[in-house]
């Protein structure tokens, strides 16, 4: 996290990331009886989560203003607001301002009923750039878009503070910054989750256990406390409840404890069982977490979940919405969860950027396992930046420490599409591949790697993932027959195959990680003429046969699941965003489906 200080004299840090705090809010009839389980399991959750931190939304309206072309460079606690913004939300999707690019100032007031000793802002994704002020002082900073953050606010008296943040959305080249104006999706500026402030009586009070699983087969899991900051003592007494049941004394040693989960069940997309443990110490409160069970691996050409084989089939999936951008909803992820497992997916990848926590607990709650990766899209230039580095190892370990306790989340990913081919390529992926792995998270590591012909990155991750498009990027699809898209399409898998298991072996797996072809809704031909909806079928028709028919082939990632806002006046391939969107998806922007959505269904029902 980039945070500046006030002086030289103060040192600002981020703190390691607290408890979820699990709510869920769904109003539309339609889906209640579906939502009562999610409901159910969340309230659990929250009722066991009794802890020494307290939390106050800041969601709602907040004084605003606006201002052309200006940056956070600009931003001040004492700005004029002539508007008021709702948090969350993207401000340059609402009327007044939309499309538009600067500095979205943001003021609002909140008191607390006593003192506390260390505070927090915990930011639930925002974009692009923020400067954080409270009573009328800079606390921090941060260029990590839709990272959830934590800003440290310090000791806070009773009575009134003001909180103001100044968000830019500026599409400027910067090296030094882990997000580049080139990526090819829309990037809005706004609080895309919401905000809430975290207070603790102590820093050395208990403010998140995690939990990694060490043994699936008899449920041993490893505990591991935090706290805000302050350090614990070498051992610490604590009672340990799992479930709901009678606790457990045990004893902490330098945070950690091994223990079996008593009746554990094993999380699985067929059965996503869930447990809640909750640790209560004398002298250092209680923090509560949400868990599952589970061990993924990958070896001799294929994934296992809990020793069982699997095939990963997915779909490549942006958590945004043509009219709020990225502050979508549950109801919205909930339905598009719906959607994926519809056409028989089992896992989504979420492109290109770390996932929202709501998101997340439902994927946990309904099965569905995740590809998480930290913000990067087609870097080459600035890849041997030492600022671009160090912020991209940076967000990479946030991004995994973050979302830990989700046993869905089975594979940590970073900078999409990155030139991998280079030399200084494969040195920044080795310190990301380190980074990941030092959080011990349980996860498998890859990359999504479009320079499969020359790629040289690979040697250290668990699998291979190569995003292909031949026959459309490029021209290359003009004049062709269905035999010899066919004949592209199987050629290109061959050589791709081939160059990946001379270079690293024969014990990696090798999945599909984004293909696929515009269409655009509606839109039918008997011809199958490009960006007909005929054709998009087709396509992935023939894809589906090459991978899913291949020994040495172990999942399919469609891209994409629904059509999402991009470049809109200039930008790369420009020429083929028509409208300013990727219609690349299986889904249109409302979600209405187009016929390779049940290519895809008959295609992934019938291999799993």
């Amino acid at each position: 996290m980039r945070l500046q200080p006030d002086s030289k004299d103060e040192e600002l840090c981020v703190l390691p990331l607290g408890m979820v705090k699990y709510a869920l809010s769904f109003v539309e009839i339609i889906m209640e009886q579906k939502m009562k389980a999610v409901a159910l399991t969340a309230a659990v959750c929250a009722a066991m989560a009794a802890s020494a931190l307290e939390r106050k939304s800041l969601d709602g309206l907040w004084d605003f203003t606006f201002a052309e072309g200006a940056s956070i460079s600009d931003a001040k606690a004492d700005f004029i607001a002539t508007d008021r913004m709702t948090v969350p939300g993207c401000y340059d999707l609402m009327p007044k301002w939309y499309a538009r690019r600067g500095l979205g100032s943001y003021r609002r007031t909140f008191t607390l009923e006593k003192a506390t000793d260390a505070a927090f802002l915990r930011v639930k994704g925002m974009g692009l750039r923020a400067r954080f002020f409270l009573d009328g002082r800079q606390v921090g900073a941060s260029s990590y878009p839709y990272l959830t953050i934590e800003i440290p606010l310090g000791p806070l008296s009773a009575g009134s503070h003001t909180v103001a943040v100044g968000l830019d959305n500026l599409l400027v080249r910067n090296e030094k910054d882990v997000f580049q104006p080139y990526y090819d999706f829309y990037l809005s500026g706004g609080f895309y989750h919401g905000v809430e402030l975290v207070c603790t009586t102590r820093p050395t009070d208990l403010s998140r256990v995690v939990v990694r699983t060490r043994d699936y087969k008899t449920g041993l899991v490893e505990l591991a406390l935090e706290t805000k900051g302050g350090p614990l003592p070498a051992r610490v007494s604590a009672e340990v409840f799992f479930d709901g049941t009678s606790p457990r004394t045990v004893v902490f040693e330098n945070g950690r404890v091994r223990l079996n989960v008593p009746s554990f069940r094993l999380w699985s997309c067929e059965n996503p069982a869930l447990h809640h443990v909750t640790v209560k110490s004398a002298e250092y409160g209680s923090a509560s977490a949400r868990f599952g069970i589970r061990e993924i691996k990958a070896r001799n050409k294929r994934f296992y979940m809990n020793g069982r084989e699997l095939t990963l089939l997915g779909v490549n999936r942006h958590d945004s919405h043509p009219e709020f951008g990225y502050a979508t909803d549950r109801k919205i992820m909930y339905r598009d969860i719906e959607l994926m497992k519809s056409i028989g997916c089992n896992y989504v990848r979420g492109s290109h950027y770390p996932q929202s926590e709501e998101f997340l607990d439902l994927c946990d709650e309904m099965g569905l396992m995740v590809w998480e990766e930290s913000l990067g899209w087609g870097n080459n230039r600035e890849l041997d930046d030492p600022e671009f580095m160090r912020g991209q190892i940076e967000q990479t370990s946030l991004t995994v420490r973050e979302s830990i306790n989700h046993p869905s989340v089975v594979i940590a990913g970073f900078m999409n599409e990155f030139h991998s081919g280079t030399e200084k390529g494969r040195i920044l992926a080795d310190k990301l591949i380190n980074a990941i792995r030092a959080e011990d998270s349980g996860r498998l590591v890859t990359f999504a790697c479009n320079h499969s012909l020359k790629d040289i990155s690979n040697r250290n991750t668990d699998f291979i993932t190569i995003n292909r498009y031949p026959a459309w990027h490029a021209n290359q699809g003009t004049g062709l027959t269905p035999e010899s898209l066919n004949t592209a399409i199987t050629n290109d898998l061959a050589l791709c195959i081939a160059y990946m298991r001379k270079r690293y072996g024969n014990d990696k797996p090798i999945i599909v990680g984004e293909t696929g072809v515009y269409s655009i809704y509606g839109h039918h031909d008997p011809m199958h003429a490009q960006w007909s909806e005929e054709f998009q079928a087709e396509y992935l028709d023939h894809w589906l046969k090459a991978v899913l028919s291949s020994p040495e082939m172990s999942g399919f990632t469609v891209w994409q699941f629904c059509d999402s806002r991009t470049f809109f006046r200039g930008g790369s391939d420009i020429r083929t965003k028509p409208m300013g969107f990727n219609m690349a998806g299986l889904y249109d922007q409302a979600r209405r489906r187009k016929l390779a959505a049940l290519t895809v269904k008959k295609h992934y029902e019938a291999h799993r």
